[in-house]
């Protein structure tokens, strides 16, 4: 893996070795066009050698807390189970 800082957006990333080997076909010295993910925009980047900043992107996904269900009362929880029978199918 490579690691690539996008210069339009400071974004650092990740591209496979695959990605770099193909980026490499068409290159000017060791510059070769690398589309960002981040903002979509293409740059000239050296794939030769990585960048030691922490990744920026993806970004992490923000660990939400589940909602706590609210307590059903019996006589909810029998409606409910009659409302769900009218879709099944025998």
């Amino acid at each position: 893996m490579v690691r690539l800082k996008c210069k339009k957006c400071d974004n650092v990333f990740e591209i496979c070795d695959s990605s770099a080997r193909l980026a490499s076909l068409v290159h000017f010295g060791s510059l070769s066009p690398v589309k960002c993910p981040a903002c979509g925009k293409t740059s000239w980047m050296n794939i030769h050698s990585s960048v030691e900043d922490p990744l920026t992107w993806p970004p992490q996904a923000m660990e939400q807390k589940p909602a706590a269900a609210p307590e059903l009362t019996e006589e909810e929880l029998e409606k409910k189970r009659i409302e769900e029978s009218k879709y099944e199918r025998s």
